[in-house]
């Protein structure tokens, strides 16, 4: 049976995720979801690969690297993310 990780399962799994690999040093709550990872919490690419990696495993959900560069916001990836578990595909 396949369980289906909500989305406000997604969005507190991906914040939780964000703060800890980022080391920021805020709740997760605190995050403002629509600034901009790298210009605003200090990311680089590395460190948004690794956040990347680990949505994929705590998720069991696939978003293909390259995918990184456009999903520099809490919400767009929390978007990107519900889309692939809803199939519409890692490649779109």
């Amino acid at each position: 049976m396949i369980t289906v990780v909500s989305d406000e399962v997604v969005r507190t799994t991906t914040l939780d995720i964000i703060v800890d690999e980022l080391e920021l040093d805020i709740e997760p709550a605190d995050v403002d979801v629509d600034a901009d990872l790298i210009d605003v919490y200090g990311a680089d690419s590395l460190g948004l690969i690794q956040v990347l990696a680990r949505v994929n495993k705590q998720l069991s959900i696939r978003v293909p690297r390259e995918q990184v560069v456009d999903l520099r916001t809490v919400t767009l990836l929390v978007q990107r993310i519900i889309e692939i578990r809803d199939g519409k595909g890692a490649d779109q």
